[in-house]
């Protein structure tokens, strides 16, 4: 019976059919992927496992096509954190991004961008819109404000919509979490497939060549350091981080707006400076955080 694996962009869909194929054939197989840590060139290799993004039209009709016997794995997401690493993920590696990083592509030049993304995005017509600027080298704060507010509707976004599609089938559901870890991965696709296979050096190399991972773990420890009081300086961070960070905060504390210019935190004691002593006089909750009460009521 063929195994189909539907998934979300930045979901790992081709990783995981790769680790498929290794179980069909009971040894892990040579493979490749490119600078960016992207594994869609596995995805020609033809054995018993097919997988489908399914917010690309052409493959949701692919699949939707199928017929004959399967059976379906669903990956799923649980957190706002790992929404921002799947947001990371179809970023910066998705569509043709094969060599460069796609947000720091994004952060040089849209133009940049969308020649090597080769896919079309709306970024263009949303920074025109809503923050009335139409060059091609878009100045970070705007950048930042952009993915705020992305994370504040993240509801809206096709990879929650999906998401939460895919939660409502209810069965054979893989989470990213378990994808992220070794163990936990080992552990279910051996029950899948009833046989032990060893494949850490594989995993290790998803997690190492993975730019988004190494994001993830930098803005955890940005707001573990900002919520225990401790020190650290803040390096590295791409726009996508500095935007979780900052909406991690508002929603937080829910009356604290962080509408800052192009320069962002130099340390998390700037973060807590910021909080502590932001004035009483300004306090008020984001316009759409009043918006969508609903959601953001507890």
């Amino acid at each position: 019976m063929k195994n189909v694996i539907l998934y979300i962009p930045g979901s790992h869909g081709n990783f995981l059919k790769f680790l498929f194929d290794c179980y069909d054939q009971d040894k892990v197989l040579d493979f490749k992927t490119t600078e960016s840590g992207n594994w869609h060139a596995m995805r020609s290799q033809v054995y018993e496992t097919v997988c489908f993004d399914m917010a690309n039209d052409h493959q949701r009709k692919m699949y939707s096509s199928m017929t004959g016997n399967h059976k379906e794995y669903r990956i799923v997401f649980n957190t706002l954190e790992d929404f921002c690493y799947i947001l990371q993920c179809f970023i910066d590696r998705g569509g043709d991004l094969c060599w460069h990083s796609g947000i720091e592509l994004l952060e040089q030049s849209l133009d940049a961008y969308e020649k090597e993304y080769k896919v079309e995005t709306t970024y263009r017509q949303t920074i025109k819109d809503l923050y009335k600027y139409n060059g091609t080298s878009v100045p970070r704060f705007i950048l930042r404000n952009l993915f705020i507010l992305i994370f504040i509707t993240h509801f809206n976004h096709i990879c929650w919509k999906l998401n939460k599609e895919f939660k409502s089938h209810g069965s054979n559901l893989i989470g990213l979490d378990e994808i992220l870890q070794y163990k936990k991965l080992k552990q279910r696709l051996d029950l899948i497939f009833n046989k032990s296979l060893d494949f850490q050096d594989v995993h290790r190399h998803l997690l190492e060549n993975n730019r988004p991972y190494a994001q993830r773990k930098k803005v955890k420890e940005i707001i573990d350091a900002v919520e225990t009081g401790k020190d650290i300086p803040i390096q590295g961070l791409n726009t996508i981080s500095e935007a979780y960070i900052c909406f991690y905060f508002e929603k937080k504390y829910y009356s604290i707006n962080f509408n800052l210019a192009n320069d962002f935190f130099k340390t998390t004691k700037d973060i807590k400076m910021y909080i502590d002593h932001y004035p009483s006089y300004m306090t008020r909750p984001n316009n759409l955080f009043l918006k969508h009460w609903r959601i953001y009521k507890k």
